[in-house]
């Protein structure tokens, strides 16, 4: 067994001990209750560490057993269990580009400057080898934010000219969602402000498209993904409004039209994806207040990505507030804020983007477009229907 500390950043938060046997975290010791408040969002409650939840959170930081090429890749390693990999294993400090959390062993002496992917760089081996499909090493370097990246699809942290870049790349069928992506950007800069939506644009390598967008997490400043907010605060309202009464909580101003922004660009687009885990707020890590939601991310999964030409158009499940997308559109009940004047035009960007997709028939581009226009349709009624 070895025991590690939990940091954030610099600070201490507590100690824990894990089984390297078991591949699972034994016990907790709270050596650093002054600095207890630094833990991520709802995992000390009602004055106690749950295991459970610790363990939640710590899993979904990890990069899934199930992306392609990792469990080949972590074999050569020889810290590969089929069913129990933990980053832990790997004797890694485990950061992310996403927050400042991070562990080491108890009695190690290295301080968070010297290590943060803000400031250092990283080793590209996992993206060379699980998104560029590059050979296998003989030695592999897995202190990289690519094994701290969730998600099943390709994906890669670049270092551009000092900047910090996501790359992900689509599925195997269309390769649409990265296109998507770019349609999703040029929709958000018609109709919502700069800072309220992360930029994407298209770059090509290895004979596919790909999406790539700057990091918008800065080294004094986290994600609070939605799942963790909806714990600040416990009551039996529906998703939509107990989810404003948490932002409300935590300061967070227009807390009602920045989720109205979410839910009715997710409609337009046919964002069938939207979980409590690709949107939520942005905390300062220093002084713990919430400076205001993250700008809208994440929107691959969409535009019918993933369905056969004949089925464009068809029925799915919503998320994350309605399982249906007219009652989930319902629950808007302010557009001031949308000029719709500004999508008149919109079908033919997105036309104009999906055309650049070679695997994307004509059908199947016509009729994306006009499933646009009939979501665009829908949102003016919606507006002209609030104003009345």
């Amino acid at each position: 067994m070895t025991k590690y500390t939990l940091m954030n950043k610099n600070k201490k938060i507590f100690d824990f001990v894990y089984s390297e046997e078991d591949h699972f975290i034994v016990s907790f010791e709270r050596n650093y209750p002054e600095n207890e408040k630094y833990a991520p969002l709802c995992l000390i409650k009602n004055g106690s560490i749950d295991k459970i939840e610790f363990y939640v959170w710590w899993k979904n930081r990890q990069i899934p057993a199930s992306r392609s090429g990792l469990k080949e890749m972590l074999s050569k390693t020889n810290i590969y269990d089929e069913d129990n990999f933990d980053l832990l294993d790997a004797k890694v400090y485990c950061l992310s580009l996403s927050d400042q959390y991070w562990v080491k062993e108890v009695n190690e002496d290295v301080s968070w400057e010297s290590i943060n992917f803000f400031d250092n760089e990283f080793s590209e081996d996992i993206g060379k080898i699980l998104f560029e499909n590059k050979k296998l090493m003989t030695h592999i370097s897995l202190n990289s934010p690519d094994m701290t990246s969730n998600g099943n699809y390709g994906k890669r942290w670049k270092i551009i000219d000092g900047d910090r870049y996501l790359l992900k790349s689509g599925s195997k069928i269309y390769n649409q969602e990265p296109f998507n992506e770019l349609i999703a950007t040029k929709l958000y800069e018609r109709i919502l402000n700069k800072g309220e939506y992360v930029e994407y644009s298209i770059i090509f390598g290895n004979g596919r498209a790909i999406s790539k967008c700057k990091n918008f997490i800065t080294k004094d400043t986290e994600i609070v993904p939605a799942v963790r907010i909806n714990e600040f605060v416990s009551d039996n309202e529906n998703k939509y409004s107990h989810y404003i009464k948490c932002l409300k909580e935590l300061g967070i101003k227009d807390a009602e039209e920045s989720l109205d922004k979410m839910i009715v660009c997710d409609y337009l687009i046919a964002n069938k994806d939207r979980h409590f885990n690709n949107f939520g707020a942005i905390r300062d890590v220093n002084t713990l207040e919430f400076t205001g939601v993250c700008p809208i991310f994440d929107n691959g999964s969409s535009l019918w990505y993933d369905e056969n030409d004949m089925y464009v158009g068809e029925f799915f499940l919503t998320k994350p507030f309605k399982e249906y997308e007219n009652e989930q559109l319902d629950l808007v009940k302010n557009l001031d804020w949308l000029d719709v004047s500004k999508l008149d035009d919109f079908p033919d960007e997105v036309r104009r983007i999906l055309s650049l997709n070679k695997l994307l028939s004509k059908e199947r581009i016509d009729k994306i477009v006009r499933e646009v226009e009939l979501r665009i349709k829908t949102v003016k009624d919606l507006k002209k229907s609030l104003s009345e």
